[in-house]
Protein backbone atom coordinates (compact mmCIF):
# COMPACT_ATOMS: atom_id res chain seq x y z
CA UNK A 1 0.00 0.00 0.00
CA UNK A 2 0.98 3.82 -0.33
CA UNK A 3 2.35 5.45 2.07
CA UNK A 4 -0.36 8.79 2.90
CA UNK A 5 1.79 11.76 3.24
CA UNK A 6 1.34 14.40 6.03
CA UNK A 7 -0.71 17.51 5.27
CA UNK A 8 1.46 20.55 6.68
CA UNK A 9 2.94 23.33 5.46
CA UNK A 10 3.55 24.39 1.72
CA UNK A 11 2.41 22.09 -0.82
CA UNK A 12 -0.26 20.63 1.54
CA UNK A 13 -3.18 21.10 -1.83
CA UNK A 14 -0.72 18.97 -3.64
CA UNK A 15 0.22 16.09 -1.27
CA UNK A 16 -3.62 15.34 -0.66
CA UNK A 17 -4.13 15.22 -4.09
CA UNK A 18 -1.13 12.22 -4.21
CA UNK A 19 -3.11 11.00 -1.03
CA UNK A 20 -6.34 10.62 -3.16
CA UNK A 21 -4.20 8.96 -6.47
CA UNK A 22 -2.38 6.50 -3.61
CA UNK A 23 -5.81 5.55 -2.97
CA UNK A 24 -6.58 4.29 -6.80
CA UNK A 25 -6.99 0.54 -5.45
CA UNK A 26 -10.62 1.69 -3.98
CA UNK A 27 -11.57 2.89 -7.35
CA UNK A 28 -13.79 0.75 -7.99
CA UNK A 29 -16.39 1.15 -6.08
CA UNK A 30 -18.61 4.38 -6.39
CA UNK A 31 -22.06 5.81 -5.08
CA UNK A 32 -24.22 7.64 -7.26
CA UNK A 33 -26.27 10.26 -5.64
CA UNK A 34 -29.47 11.82 -6.82
CA UNK A 35 -32.31 13.67 -5.89
CA UNK A 36 -36.38 13.33 -6.57
CA UNK A 37 -38.07 16.61 -5.35
CA UNK A 38 -42.18 16.32 -5.92
CA UNK A 39 -41.79 20.22 -6.74
CA UNK A 40 -39.77 19.80 -9.89
CA UNK A 41 -39.84 18.18 -12.88
CA UNK A 42 -38.24 15.03 -14.33
CA UNK A 43 -35.82 14.73 -16.37
CA UNK A 44 -37.91 13.45 -19.41
CA UNK A 45 -37.78 14.69 -23.00
CA UNK A 46 -40.84 16.49 -21.98
CA UNK A 47 -40.76 17.18 -18.49
CA UNK A 48 -43.22 16.00 -16.49
CA UNK A 49 -44.29 16.94 -13.04
CA UNK A 50 -42.80 14.53 -10.43
CA UNK A 51 -45.91 14.33 -8.77
CA UNK A 52 -48.18 12.74 -11.38
CA UNK A 53 -48.35 9.09 -11.24
CA UNK A 54 -46.15 8.14 -13.67
CA UNK A 55 -41.90 7.00 -14.34
CA UNK A 56 -40.00 10.15 -13.25
CA UNK A 57 -36.39 9.61 -15.11
CA UNK A 58 -34.07 11.59 -13.04
CA UNK A 59 -31.15 13.69 -14.40
CA UNK A 60 -28.62 10.53 -13.17
CA UNK A 61 -27.49 7.55 -14.75
CA UNK A 62 -25.36 4.73 -13.90
CA UNK A 63 -22.99 3.39 -16.54
CA UNK A 64 -22.35 0.61 -18.68
CA UNK A 65 -21.31 -2.59 -17.16
CA UNK A 66 -21.41 -1.54 -13.50
CA UNK A 67 -22.42 -3.98 -11.12
CA UNK A 68 -25.01 -2.25 -8.88
CA UNK A 69 -24.67 -3.95 -5.27
CA UNK A 70 -26.39 -1.63 -2.79
CA UNK A 71 -28.33 1.42 -2.12
CA UNK A 72 -30.13 3.74 0.18
CA UNK A 73 -32.43 6.58 0.60
CA UNK A 74 -32.85 9.24 2.88
CA UNK A 75 -36.07 11.33 3.52
CA UNK A 76 -35.27 14.88 3.60
CA UNK A 77 -39.22 16.02 3.74
CA UNK A 78 -42.33 13.42 3.80
CA UNK A 79 -43.63 11.94 0.50
CA UNK A 80 -47.48 12.94 0.66
CA UNK A 81 -50.88 12.30 -1.17
CA UNK A 82 -54.30 13.14 -1.39
CA UNK A 83 -54.90 9.41 -2.29
CA UNK A 84 -53.00 5.91 -1.49
CA UNK A 85 -49.83 6.74 -3.74
CA UNK A 86 -46.70 4.52 -3.80
CA UNK A 87 -42.85 5.21 -4.96
CA UNK A 88 -40.55 2.71 -6.45
CA UNK A 89 -36.63 2.83 -7.81
CA UNK A 90 -35.72 0.69 -10.94
CA UNK A 91 -32.64 1.13 -13.18
CA UNK A 92 -33.61 -1.63 -15.52
CA UNK A 93 -36.65 -3.44 -14.95
CA UNK A 94 -39.97 -2.47 -12.51
CA UNK A 95 -39.10 -2.06 -8.86
CA UNK A 96 -35.25 -3.28 -9.50
CA UNK A 97 -34.03 -1.30 -6.07
CA UNK A 98 -37.02 -0.21 -4.17
CA UNK A 99 -40.08 -2.11 -4.45
CA UNK A 100 -42.92 0.22 -4.54
CA UNK A 101 -43.03 1.51 -1.11
CA UNK A 102 -46.53 3.17 0.79
CA UNK A 103 -45.84 6.75 1.95
CA UNK A 104 -46.30 5.64 5.73
CA UNK A 105 -42.43 3.91 4.71
CA UNK A 106 -41.65 7.20 3.40
CA UNK A 107 -41.42 9.82 6.62
CA UNK A 108 -39.51 12.97 7.27
CA UNK A 109 -36.09 11.16 8.23
CA UNK A 110 -36.76 8.14 7.48
CA UNK A 111 -33.57 5.90 6.16
CA UNK A 112 -34.73 3.21 3.70
CA UNK A 113 -31.99 0.25 2.14
CA UNK A 114 -32.47 -0.60 -1.47
CA UNK A 115 -33.58 -4.06 -0.04
CA UNK A 116 -34.60 -5.62 -3.63
CA UNK A 117 -30.91 -4.66 -4.88
CA UNK A 118 -29.31 -6.20 -2.03
CA UNK A 119 -30.73 -9.48 -2.55
CA UNK A 120 -30.47 -9.70 -6.30
CA UNK A 121 -27.46 -7.38 -7.49
CA UNK A 122 -27.98 -6.10 -11.25
CA UNK A 123 -25.40 -5.79 -13.87
CA UNK A 124 -25.89 -3.18 -16.47
CA UNK A 125 -25.54 -4.18 -20.19
CA UNK A 126 -26.04 -0.23 -21.43
CA UNK A 127 -26.24 3.26 -19.04
CA UNK A 128 -29.31 3.51 -17.69
CA UNK A 129 -30.89 6.40 -16.25
CA UNK A 130 -32.47 6.17 -12.50
CA UNK A 131 -35.86 6.26 -12.66
CA UNK A 132 -38.55 6.80 -9.55
CA UNK A 133 -42.03 5.75 -10.67
CA UNK A 134 -45.23 7.27 -8.51
CA UNK A 135 -48.28 5.29 -8.48
CA UNK A 136 -51.74 4.88 -7.39
CA UNK A 137 -52.18 8.25 -6.85
CA UNK A 138 -50.55 11.77 -7.44
CA UNK A 139 -48.28 13.16 -4.89
CA UNK A 140 -48.97 16.18 -2.63
CA UNK A 141 -45.38 16.47 -1.53
CA UNK A 142 -42.00 15.06 -0.37
CA UNK A 143 -38.40 15.12 -1.57
CA UNK A 144 -36.01 12.87 -0.39
CA UNK A 145 -31.95 11.41 -1.86
CA UNK A 146 -30.82 8.03 -3.08
CA UNK A 147 -27.47 6.85 -3.27
CA UNK A 148 -26.64 3.97 -5.60
CA UNK A 149 -23.79 1.65 -4.70
CA UNK A 150 -22.14 0.57 -8.10
CA UNK A 151 -18.43 -1.31 -8.80
CA UNK A 152 -17.04 -1.21 -12.34
CA UNK A 153 -17.39 -4.47 -14.10
CA UNK A 154 -16.28 -5.36 -17.49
Amino acid sequence: MSEIKSLSGAGWLKDADDNFQSLASLAGLHVTKFTFDAEANDNAEEPASNKTVAAHPMAVSIPDNAIVISGHVDVIAAVTSGGSATVAISLVADNDLLTATALTGLTEGKQLPMAAVKTTPIKLSAEKAVTVTVGTAALTAGKFDGYIVWMEGA
